[in-house]
């Protein structure tokens, strides 16, 4: 049976229905806005396209000669996970009172790495050569193979530090192996240019001191 109903419950029902229409609007208009997008996350160097321009001064143990390094990478961040990067490096000494001794080396490497809670570990393996000019010896010349590890850590959104381990092998130099640790920095002045410093240590225990330029592209 279908009930018709009068027209003052029609009324109310109306009513009824501007109200919560109304009620509705007033809800929308005293909403909260939407939460600021969050600022991007942190940046270092694993990953990244990047050319870097470097100094050291190398402090020999043990002797009155030390050694000025000048030398350049080229990093490609070639997919997620997987870098690969080529170095060359021109280290010479101050005078030994023979004359001076230069050492010349050119590598390439790969380096893959994850990122687990905010770190970056990585590991490193590379190939090259070693030109060595010594006073009152012949010139050597060297493969050379190396292989390493480290972690980057990321103190800041703009600087990031990492700690590292490199093993290198010159198979024609009487002291073939050469183990060198220590850490690196980097703080990105801009989106595009970074400051580099670096200091490290080997197994002769010669301590360096470096400072250098990114410059990301």
């Amino acid at each position: 049976m279908i009930t018709i109903p009068s027209c003052s419950r029609i009324a109310a029902t109306a009513a009824l229905a501007f109200g919560l229409a109304a009620g509705a609007f007033a809800a929308d208009d005293a909403a909260p806005a939407p939460a600021a997008v969050p600022a991007p996350a942190g940046h270092g160097l694993l990953g990244q396209s990047y050319v870097s321009l470097g100094y050291s001064y190398t402090d020999l143990t043990d002797t009155s000669v030390a050694g000025n390094t000048y030398g350049v990478t080229i990093n490609e961040g070639i997919r997620e996970g997987l870098d690969t990067f080529l170095e060359y490096s021109h280290l010479q000494s101050t005078n030994t009172g023979f004359g001076h001794l230069n050492q010349q080396i050119g590598d390439f490497g790969v380096r893959a790495f994850t990122n687990v809670a905010g770190m970056k570990p990585y590991a490193e393996a590379g190939l090259g050569g070693l030109w060595l000019r010594a006073p009152l010896v012949d010139h050597e010349n060297s493969f050379l193979w190396f292989v390493g590890t480290g972690v980057e850590l990321q103190a800041t959104s703009d600087l990031s530090v990492t700690p590292f381990v490199r093993l290198s092998y010159a198979n024609r130099l009487d002291e073939p192996r050469q183990w060198d640790y220590g850490a690196k920095a980097n703080y990105w002045v801009t989106d595009k240019i970074g400051l580099m410093g670096t200091l490290a240590r080997d197994n002769s225990r010669d301590t360096s001191y470096g400072a250098g330029l990114t410059i990301r592209y």
